[in-house]
């Protein structure tokens, strides 16, 4: 496979790799690679490597494939054994993975001249201003303006690095960002991850990655409606004043027919009549 001879490796914590590779584990897997440039893995390294980080072994290829769309990762044999090295770029390889914003749809969500999140500006706040995809690639967001905002370099980073603490569940995110309803987007992502408990922080994200949702509390209630059942903990982590509340799917029933919220409001609806009976 050819190589680019005058792109140089960018860093494992670089904002090209995180353009590039939208997944944590991806990035991880390409740090390790980087890493061991001079001392490459074998097979079963890069298995052990996935599976402790992220306990998932048998995504290690699949991560691996991802890697090598981009840069050279060459693999040699030494007897049965089969190391792979990172070497540079791939002569064809495109300056992002996903997410290649034409300059005009750039210029389009920059106009405002203003951080959608913290509300400073560059000429005021002298602040650098970046696209940013409201949700993220890797949880299924597209490309088009709906999906896209203007945030200031620091407050881009720090959602960035939120976000990232998440992704570990991006394909049960990808899943749930599916559903139009609010209702929807909350109960599958619970669905995805039922016997686990999933944080409040995660089920508000989610909630409103369509339309902000004020009250994702209780739309999450509003289930109950349809007969979920679900547990509720708080707990305090080890050395955090931040108490975190987590919920936990312990039973559901089949999506309605027609909008989710019509069959909730019927159910209140028929509630009511029963309990003025």
């Amino acid at each position: 496979m050819p190589e680019a001879p005058d792109r140089r490796l960018p860093e494992p914590d670089s904002p090209e790799i995180f353009q590039l590779f939208p997944l944590e584990s991806v990035r991880q897997l390409y740090k390790f690679l980087h890493e061991r440039r001079d001392s490459p893995p074998s097979t079963q390294e890069i298995h052990a490597f996935v599976a402790d980080r992220f306990g998932a072994q048998s995504e290690a290829i699949r991560r691996l494939r991802s890697i090598r769309d981009c840069f050279v990762v060459q693999r040699t044999q030494t007897g049965r054994i089969h190391r792979y090295q990172l070497l540079g770029w791939k002569a064809d390889a495109p300056d992002t993975m996903r997410g290649t914003l034409s300059r005009a749809t750039r210029a389009r969500i920059l106009a405002p001249q203003r951080c959608a999140q913290c509300g400073r500006t560059p000429l005021g706040d002298k602040v650098k201003l970046h696209v940013d995809h409201k949700i993220p690639l890797s949880w299924g967001g597209e490309d088009d303006d709906d999906n896209l905002q203007p945030l200031c370099e620091e407050c881009n980073l720090g959602k960035r690095d939120f976000y990232a603490t998440y992704d570990s569940h991006s394909d049960a995110i990808r899943n749930a960002t599916r559903h139009d309803e609010p209702h929807g987007r909350i109960g599958e992502l619970l669905k995805a991850l039922e016997g686990e408990w999933v944080p409040s922080d995660l089920i508000s994200i989610v909630a409103s990655m369509k339309q902000y949702q004020d009250d994702w509390q209780r739309r999450l209630r509003e289930l109950t409606v349809l007969g979920w059942v679900y547990h509720n903990r708080v707990t305090r982590p080890a050395g955090s004043r931040r108490a975190l509340s987590e919920y936990c799917l312990v039973e559901w029933t089949p999506w309605p027919e027609g909008p989710i919220r019509a069959a909730i409001e019927e159910g209140k609806r028929r509630k009511r009549a029963r309990d003025n009976d």
